[in-house]
């Protein structure tokens, strides 16, 4: 993927975009192995800004998605549907914006707050490895054999998960989350921008096989995997289904959709509302549960549940 500086003029980017103070560009036009959709190409350029680009800040890679309507909610023939996602209606995105191309890892996060606060971590595959030998320890030392003996026919532990850096951050409080997005001056994307986003012009329960694109109940293992190790949607999007659910900016409410009308552009949900909506499905989501339409409020601090990161193109 190479920036082509010349195609930066001949597009006239805005000098927010072209001389940004937040993003270094990596790639000015969409590369067709990756987009590979000419007409999601023609609109991404159509916007004048580059398609590619790192946060200068927190190093993480977001991709433009370009501006567009879809048809929010239920999708056709979905007999898994709840309440909470109808009627399905259609919705307007303005403007074009930039989402992280994958889930925050525990790496970006780490590097912005110096701590880790998620569950799977080196150490906790270290603290279950080694619960799991002293058992077995015990079954033998049972038999007869001393525990040095016992040691030495299981051999060292083995942590087959050593590193877990390219993994998505999870369990983070709302506190937490809250101090991220600004030290980053990073946002949430809404929830109408995150279904835009995840479909990339599918209107099906989900963007591909949900065993290539996603991580959950039935391939995980149950755990959290290394992000973009699954196939990416149309807009060069990986793990929008599966590996941890993500926050929206929205707060939640079951019935929010019942007072939506079709033509609706750019809606946010209520303000009032306690608990913000979470997207996409997690590690140990059944198919009904890991769809594109699917929504539900989240309570903080849940190893299930970690973020994707937006900004505003002006």
């Amino acid at each position: 993927m190479g920036t082509a500086i010349a195609f930066v003029v001949s597009l006239n980017c805005p000098a927010d975009q072209s001389a940004s103070t937040w993003n270094v560009v990596l790639d000015v036009a969409p590369d067709p192995a990756v987009i590979t959709d000419a007409s999601i190409r023609e609109r991404i350029v159509a916007t004048g800004s580059p398609w590619r680009v790192r946060d200068i800040e927190s190093g993480i890679e977001m991709l433009l998605i370009p501006p567009g309507k879809f048809m929010m909610g239920a999708s056709i023939g979905d007999d898994d549907a709840t309440a909470a996602e109808q009627p399905a209606h259609e919705v307007t995105i303005s403007k074009p914006f930039y989402l992280s191309r994958t889930e925050v890892t525990q790496d970006q996060w780490m590097k912005m707050m110096g701590a880790n606060p998620s569950r799977f971590q080196p150490s906790e595959f270290l603290a279950a490895e080694t619960a799991a030998r002293e058992v077995q320890i015990t079954e033998i030392t049972n038999t007869g054999l001393t525990r040095q003996e016992a040691e030495q026919k299981i051999g060292p532990i083995q942590v087959p998960f050593a590193v877990t850096a390219n993994w998505p951050v999870e369990s983070m409080t709302q506190e937490e989350l809250q101090s991220f997005l600004k030290e980053t001056s990073l946002q949430l994307p809404t929830e109408a921008q995150w279904e835009y986003a995840c479909r990339a012009g599918t209107t099906s329960v989900t963007y591909g096989s949900l065993d290539t694109i996603a991580w959950c109940g039935a391939n995980s293992q149950e755990h959290t995997h290394p992000v973009a190790t699954k196939v990416a949607n149309a807009f060069g999007m990986h793990d929008m289904l599966g590996n941890v659910w993500e926050w929206c900016l929205d707060s939640y409410s079951a019935d929010s959709y019942a007072a939506g009308k079709s033509g609706a552009m750019d809606p946010i949900g209520p303000a009032s509302a306690t608990q913000k909506v979470i997207r996409g499905g997690n590690w140990l989501s059944l198919p009904k549960t890991c769809r594109a339409s699917y929504r539900i409020a989240g309570a903080a601090g849940h190893p299930a549940y970690g973020i994707r990161v937006a900004r505003n193109v002006n």
